[in-house]
């Protein structure tokens, strides 16, 4: 308690930024955006993986090897 005499303490400041709202959109939207960026990346491993392997199985089919680009 502060006597009659004394200034009441300053409330405490809030801080100083963007609106919730906002800040919780942004939050969900670079959420989708890193999911997004992980389930292509998953992708892209995956269809390298089912290539090779494809490639694995007409090998040992035919007995040939397959010409090397580069």
């Amino acid at each position: 308690m502060t006597s009659p005499g004394q200034p009441a303490p300053p409330a405490p400041e809030e801080p100083r930024g963007e609106l919730p709202a906002i800040e919780w959109a942004r939050a969900i939207l670079l959420g989708i955006r890193d999911t997004a960026h992980d389930v292509l990346d998953e992708g892209r491993e995956g269809a390298r993986k089912a290539y090779d392997e494809y490639w694995r199985r007409f090998e040992a089919k035919t007995k040939s090897r397959r010409r090397k680009q580069g």
